[in-house]
């Protein structure tokens, strides 16, 4: 028995939906040092600021005030 023209269209259009989902764009994350290696690959990318240690942290940016003498 031989699939009616219409079931075989069916089956191309389901085909042809999951290809469509598969094929999105995606964006790739990368650090700022990392720059150039996104740009020489080509892709579509994101620069993210590169996760601090709790004291990486504290020296960037707890600045503690002079202490006024009395």
């Amino acid at each position: 028995m031989k699939p009616s023209s219409l079931r075989i269209e069916r089956l191309l259009a389901k085909v042809e939906a999951a290809l469509a989902r598969s094929a999105r764009p995606r964006r790739y994350c990368f650090y700022y040092d990392e720059e150039a290696e996104a740009e020489a690959q080509g892709l579509p990318y994101v620069l993210l600021p590169r996760p601090l240690s709790r004291e990486e942290w504290e020296k960037e940016y707890c600045h503690k005030e002079p202490e006024a003498s009395s």
